[in-house]
């Protein structure tokens, strides 16, 4: 056992002998066994223990016996109570979802605060297989398929690939001692009731299942690495970011034949799920799409003609800046602007939508820069009006973003400059006509958009 648990850690480069290791100890045979073999291995162990207060006399006994354990072999020890049942009622959590937030929560917070490297964990193959069933039972994708992983951030796993039957045995030749938890013989949790009726048949079918489970993560771990390849590269055809807005061309995704698949993977970055993205394929079909929107706990998603756009939901951001003279620079939220006065013999105009050149003469103060309101208007430099060819009209910002056929992201997130009371710039699109630079100007504002 102590060979192969080193020969795993190795392997995966999981830790180093020396390495100060914090060993999240429940006090039964898993976590004990684990707390043996690394110990004997010469690692540098401390122990922690979450008592969680769900088993009466029982979850306080565990915590003595640790307790008394870390003291007898002079080891670190940090234990917490939780008050798990208020925990779980005031998040609307299940019972074990409840216990491992506050868990891990808890372990990273002693080992940042004690410099230890890692924070190990006593699951063993047994659980794995567990979890993998439990996720296609969800639902799940080549992810979930691969079940827990050796090394995830700071936490390591050693035993992955040790069965519950080898655990078992090691204690019993070790006479290594532990705690009982009842709870472990009860059907009241899903684990529970997979470990009792599940793979005991899972293991008739086929005796060598265990060896079977390693192959088969280890494809899946495979599988993975090459759909992100694959991924990566249709990115680049579908995906791009600006201003702090992801786009994500849906013609294209649309046309692939794993198309709803890429949607989820490219989506659930952001948190939506894959009922949301079945959604968003059958408004795709409706008529008219633009402006439905999805939400997850951290974003926004925002359906257009063409594309999806997918913003932070809740953003801080400027809502107006106001300045009596020109300033060098700009910086409103994702936007900064560079501002200069030159004389117009100087300037060498570029038709980029980067660039805003204004007469200096007309600019008046204020200079506002906010976003777009309703009753907002400006006269569009270079659209003249289709009966009076030469004159430029006015425009309601509204139906100049519906001509140009903005987003509903788009227009919340284009700012627009005002001088005085006036619109004179729909930044990165268009200026207003009343400012442009002309043969009588003199000196021009220039503005250049680098961010």
């Amino acid at each position: 056992m102590q060979q192969r648990t080193q020969t795993y850690i190795q392997q995966y480069n999981l830790a180093n002998l020396g390495t100060p290791i914090l060993l999240a100890c429940s006090g039964g045979v898993d976590s004990m066994v684990l707390l043996d073999v690394l110990l004997k291995l010469n690692y540098k162990i401390s122990i922690a223990h979450c008592n969680f207060q769900l088993r009466g006399e029982d979850s306080m006994g565990d915590e003595q016996f640790l307790r008394e354990f870390a003291e007898t072999h002079t080891l670190p020890f940090y234990t917490v109570r939780f008050e798990t049942k208020a925990y779980k009622k005031a998040n609307r959590q299940s019972t074990q979802m409840a216990a491992r937030e506050l868990r891990y929560e808890w372990l990273e917070k002693i080992r940042k605060e004690n410099q230890l490297h890692f924070v190990a964990t006593a699951h063993h193959l047994d659980d794995q297989l567990e979890t993998i069933l439990l996720n296609i039972a969800k639902g799940t994708g080549i992810k979930g398929l691969s079940g827990m992983q050796p090394k995830n951030g700071y936490i390591i796993r050693p035993f992955l690939e040790i069965s519950k039957h080898d655990i078992l045995k090691y204690s019993n030749d070790n006479k290594i001692v532990f705690r009982e938890d009842i709870s472990n013989a009860s059907d009241d949790y899903q684990r529970n009731q997979l470990r009792h009726h599940v793979v005991p048949i899972m293991h008739q079918i086929n005796p060598a299942l265990y060896q079977t489970s390693m192959d088969f993560i280890h494809r899946m771990n495979d599988y993975e690495i090459l759909v992100n390849e694959q991924l990566k590269s249709i990115k680049k055809k579908c995906w791009s970011e600006k201003n702090g807005i992801v786009e994500i061309k849906m013609g294209f995704i649309e046309t692939h034949s794993a198309g709803k698949t890429i949607l989820f993977h490219l989506l659930k970055e952001f948190g939506f799920n894959a009922d949301q993205v079945r959604q968003l394929y059958d408004i795709r079909s409706a008529k008219s799409t633009s402006g439905k929107q999805f939400f997850s706990d951290s974003h926004r998603l925002v359906v257009d003609r063409r594309s999806a756009f997918v913003v932070l939901k809740e953003i801080d951001v400027l809502n107006y800046l106001s300045f009596e003279k020109i300033p060098n620079q700009i910086v409103f939220n994702n936007y900064t602007i560079q501002c200069s006065l030159v004389p117009i013999k100087e300037l060498n105009i570029k038709t980029s939508n980067c660039f805003a050149y204004f007469d200096a003469d007309k600019i008046e103060f204020p200079l506002l820069l906010r976003y777009a309101k309703d009753g907002d208007y400006f006269y569009p430099f270079g659209m003249s009006k289709p009966k009076t060819p030469g004159k430029v009209g006015k425009k309601k910002l509204s139906k100049y973003f519906k001509d140009e056929k903005f987003s509903l992201l788009e227009k919340e997130n284009t700012p627009v400059l005002f001088s005085g009371e006036k619109l004179i710039w729909l930044v990165n699109h268009r200026i207003d006509d009343r400012y442009k630079v002309t043969e009588n100007t003199k000196t021009v504002l220039k503005m250049k958009m680098v961010s």
